[in-house]
């Protein structure tokens, strides 16, 4: 007998004999475990449906008690306004609810549960046991569900509020539970997640404890910059942008990095829509589009993003975890998120940042806890690598004879006699010429753009150059080494950005194909591209309709590298059409060949400079936004502070 007659027979004798029926319906707890596995993936899946059930309950304070990493038990008590007897039998059954009624009530939904799948997943793979007094009440109940079915129901004495206590995650399914990680890993989950909750809700109180030590505790605060100072610590909520909103219909707030400060992860951005955390591909993009030619590829912002829109505005039932949604207007919300974060990083160029060191979202529990005052824990892990400031604000204060010394400009705008190069370069765009940022959309601060809201670099005053690529500086308290490549690479994308702002119809170089490549897409996609053309054509592109489903490509930017695929690249302008217009990802490609351009025309490491040149490329780097990195991310400064210099030498 053959694998596959062997296969067979064996289906058939599993197979249900009643008339020879071959589909059967599952049992109903075999139906809720494997329904169980949309909902629960690990502990901290437990930990975020209780959780916002407490939210949901109107709790003030919240505590999570933990057992092996949540693996043998998961308890979180509320002091929210907890479950009426008659309800509780009730609480752990499959669509059970108390949050909508009917269809139309899922276009308004405000609360973070309303499925009625949480309490019923949980009690699927793990024994529940619910001790809950309603508010008002004389007495409490407690309940015991196993199976998905309630075993023991009694009264009992318990404080206003919900204690649900989950033991022995997935302990009747040892195919799942075998997929569990370590303690430590499933507890990191567990506590990263506590902390992305605990920055939507500054006014509740969350706690975390494990084997009778705190995790983390977040009293409750007033502000959300209080709650930031409790989860970062001070030091590096002191150095994030307040997002400032800006009275549209999409309200926009929250924190974000300074230009030039980075993290090697995506998880580092946080978003949050109506208070709700979601993982949302169009405010990712959004944010990593505001630092657009800031950071380095690969590299991502800190950013603590907030969205309110009208409840009936975003579809929340979209994802089994409720951890995505669908905005019916998402042009104008990522509009608003990219003029929010834009604004605050142009505003922010100016502020001093703070020398202390990284922390990060990212909780690493093997670590010791830091402690902020007040007993407040904080589980943070440090960044590697040294900060580079994007502010120069302290140097601002260096006396203009100091400059003078240096033969730098002086504040009132008097400037050296510019090398040749220097004088090529400001042929282009004056160094007065601070008519605006460039930001196509036009929403910033006018204040943002101005030369006197940013940092003098001009009033460092130059020693030399180092290596043959750096421009050695003396700062009030440090020397600052200045990549001379990055630093006039930076100022030529920069005029050559607002030049193009000036003048839509600039266009950058194309390069013709030999012979036209026809690339094939989906029907839509073909049409939204055509829809499309003119923008493509700003951005170096030619491309013409090839039938219902393909397009003709004939041009594509000259700057683009060899290997590009113009099928992917032209497929993924396509799926951006859909969601946020042409602008936006067309101007991200014509910034990269902008890039590609002040990059083949600055002056290049190992070549020599006079002092004036050095000089004119600080005072250069005076009018422009973003002087902190090169047009790739790259930063184009680095501090050695004068304490470090003593030491080094042991000069106390």
């Amino acid at each position: 007998m053959s694998e596959g007659q062997v296969a067979g027979a064996a289906a058939t004798a599993r197979a249900p004999s009643a008339g020879g029926a071959r589909i059967a319906l599952l049992e109903p707890l075999v139906a809720d475990q494997i329904a169980a596995g949309e909902v629960i993936e690990r502990p901290a899946s437990v930990v975020k449906e209780l959780v916002e059930n407490a939210l949901d309950a109107g709790a003030r304070e919240i505590e999570v008690e933990l057992r092996d990493g949540g693996r043998e038990l998961v308890c979180v008590r509320d002091d929210g306004a907890g479950i009426h007897p008659d309800d509780v039998p009730r609480a752990c059954l499959r669509h059970a609810t108390s949050k909508l009624r009917t269809l139309d009530d899922l276009s308004r939904i405000g609360t973070h549960g309303f499925r009625g799948e949480a309490l019923a997943s949980i009690a699927a793979v793990a024994e529940v046991t619910i001790t809950t007094r309603a508010r008002g009440a004389d007495a409490g109940v407690r309940a015991v569900i196993a199976d998905g079915a309630v075993r023991d129901l009694a009264p009992a004495g318990a404080p206003p509020g919900t204690t649900v206590e989950v033991r022995g995650l997935f302990a009747s399914l040892p195919a799942r539970r075998k997929f569990l990680r370590s303690a430590a890993t499933e507890t990191s989950h567990i506590a990263e997640l506590l902390q992305r909750l605990a920055l939507a809700r500054p006014e509740i109180g969350i706690a975390c404890r494990q084997g009778g030590r705190d995790l983390l505790r977040y009293p409750a605060v007033g502000r959300a910059d209080e709650r930031l100072r409790q989860v970062l610590g001070a030091p590096r909520a002191r150095a994030m942008l307040r997002l400032a909103p800006d009275g549209g219909p999409v309200g926009v707030s929250g924190f974000v990095s300074r230009a030039g400060e980075s993290l090697p992860q995506a998880r580092s951005v946080l978003t949050y829509v109506n208070g709700r955390l979601v993982r949302d591909r169009l405010l990712l993009r959004a944010i990593l589009d505001a630092y657009r030619a800031l950071l380095p590829q690969g590299r991502y912002p800190l950013a603590v993003v907030r969205v309110d829109v009208p409840p009936e505005a975003v579809d929340v039932n979209v994802h089994p975890t409720k951890s995505e949604v669908r905005f019916g207007h998402g042009d104008a919300v990522y509009a608003a998120v990219l003029r929010a974060v834009r604004s605050a990083l142009a505003a922010g160029v100016a502020a001093p940042a703070s020398a202390a060191g990284e922390s990060a979202i990212v909780p690493d529990p093997a670590r010791a806890a830091s402690t902020e005052p007040g007993g407040t824990r904080v589980v943070v892990a440090p960044v590697a690598g040294a900060r580079v400031a994007e502010a120069l604000g302290r140097y601002a204060s260096r006396s203009e004879t100091a400059a003078a010394r240096a033969g730098v400009p002086s504040t009132d705008g008097a400037a050296i006699a510019p090398s040749q190069r220097a004088t090529r370069e400001a042929g282009r765009i004056r160094p007065d010429d601070r008519s605006g940022l460039p930001f196509r959309d036009g929403a910033h601060d006018d204040a943002a753009g101005r030369t006197d809201a940013v940092p003098r670099f001009a009033s460092l005053r130059v020693i030399g150059q180092a290596f043959g690529g750096y421009i050695v500086c003396e700062g009030r308290d440090a020397l600052v080494l200045v990549d001379q490549h990055a630093a006039h690479e930076r100022v030529r994308f920069e005029r050559l950005r607002q030049s193009l702002a000036f003048d839509p119809a600039s266009r950058p170089p194309s390069q013709k194909l030999l012979v036209p490549r026809a690339v094939e897409l989906d029907e839509a996609s073909c049409a939204r591209l055509v829809a499309a053309a003119s923008d493509l054509v700003a951005a170096g592109f030619e491309v013409e309709p090839f039938g219902e489903r393909a397009i003709l490509v004939r041009a594509l930017p000259a700057a683009l590298d060899v290997t590009t695929d113009p099928e992917v690249l032209l497929a993924e302008i396509a799926r951006d059409l859909a969601d946020v217009g042409p602008g936006e990802r067309l101007q991200a490609a014509r910034d990269a060949l902008l890039a590609r351009i002040a990059c083949h025309g600055a002056v290049r490491a190992g070549e020599s400079l006079t002092r004036a040149e050095m000089a004119q490329i600080l005072a250069d780097l005076d009018t422009i936004p973003f002087a902190a990195t090169c047009p790739h991310g790259r930063p184009l400064l680095a501090e050695v502070p004068r304490a470090e210099i003593a030491r080094r030498v042991r000069r106390t």
